[in-house]
């Protein structure tokens, strides 16, 4: 059963769509952050069964008339929880819906910043194309403070305003909780894929290969990396960029057990899914089926080896960095761990 606060007679130019589960001990900072937007906006909660406080929480900062609060009867996960937000947020016809996490801190001109360049996308384009904006993040930790000014930069993402299928299909760097889309792109990305592993993967995907898609270079929110973020964790950022593809120590050595990138989640599985079901969607270009045809290929892990490492030092689907690719050389070239 939704716990709702009177839903507003006409939506707000953006609704922002935040999805909780447990998160009491930063709920209240984030959605103060939302409320200081220098922008018109409506919050929508989507709470995926918390145990804690944070149903309480949440229903305590929410303005009557604006907002709104749907606690989840089953727990379903955050992709799930995010698709389902998305599904609301587009059924109260919302023309833009931004997506938030439950624990970081928004720049206030986040939206207003987004806007800009939504209007400016849309100035060219008009607004029935499938339109993304997105941002560079800092990075904070469990107590607010600073940890690194980019978080792209921290982990090495290429990604740009430029039209990149292969860096979309790839290493990414689209986050979700910088996302602010268009309601043409919202309606394209429902439902989900039944495998989906992240949803900001398929926001992304979705407006490279059908829309249009703009990065803003500062960083507007303030990413909070603790030990219980539902995807990276302070643990694993720590680590990341030296475990993009598995870490290497003498047991992976020696039963050559090396971790491929993008090949443990769902990426193929989504990627064959739009394949097969192409009449769904706007057309696809030969070059664009060309692109995704050759990731599934790798993907796959069933061609020659050389010509899986040829694809991903060349076709900018993976990182760059000496390092990276000594390691990745090895891990291509020698690894045992996928059945051919």
């Amino acid at each position: 059963m939704p716990i709702t606060h009177t839903a507003l007679s006409q939506s707000p130019a953006v609704a922002i769509v935040v999805c909780t589960y447990n998160g009491s001990q930063y709920i209240e900072s984030q959605i103060e952050s939302l409320l200081a937007q220098s922008h018109e906006v409506s919050i929508h909660v989507s709470d995926d069964v918390s145990s804690d406080d944070t149903v309480a929480k949440v229903s305590d900062k929410m303005r009557s008339g604006i907002d709104t609060l749907h606690v989840n009867p089953d727990n379903t996960g955050f992709v799930r929880n995010f698709e389902q937000g998305l599904k609301r947020a587009v059924e109260s016809h919302a023309r833009y819906v931004a997506l938030s996490d439950q624990d970081d801190i928004w720049d206030e001109q986040r939206i207003a910043a987004g806007m800009q360049a939504m209007s400016d996308l849309e100035s060219i384009h008009g607004c029935d194309i499938p339109l993304l904006v997105h941002s560079d993040l800092k990075l904070i930790d469990k107590n607010g403070e600073q940890s690194h000014p980019s978080f792209l930069a921290y982990r090495k993402y290429r990604i740009t305003s430029r039209r990149c299928l292969n860096t979309i299909l790839g290493e990414n760097g689209v986050m979700g909780n910088t996302v602010l889309m268009n309601r043409a792109l919202a309606e394209l990305c429902l439902p989900f894929p039944e495998s989906l592993h992240v949803h900001d993967y398929w926001i992304a995907l979705m407006a490279e290969l059908f829309g249009h898609r703009v990065m803003l270079n500062k960083p507007l929110v303030n990413y909070r990396l603790h030990e219980n973020n539902a995807s990276n964790t302070a643990e694993s950022m720590s680590r990341g960029l030296f475990t993009s593809i598995g870490n290497i120590n003498w047991r992976m050595l020696l039963a050559r057990d090396f971790k491929l990138p993008f090949k443990e989640d769902s990426r193929m599985l989504v990627l064959k899914e739009v394949l097969a079901n192409a009449d769904d969607y706007p057309a696809l270009s030969e070059e664009q089926m060309h692109s995704m045809n050759l990731f599934v290929d790798y993907l796959d892990f069933s061609q020659p080896r050389l010509k899986s490492l040829a694809y991903l030092m060349n076709s900018g689907v993976a990182r760059s960095g000496l390092r990276f690719r000594i390691r990745l050389i090895f891990a291509v070239l020698l690894t045992t761990r996928y059945a051919r």
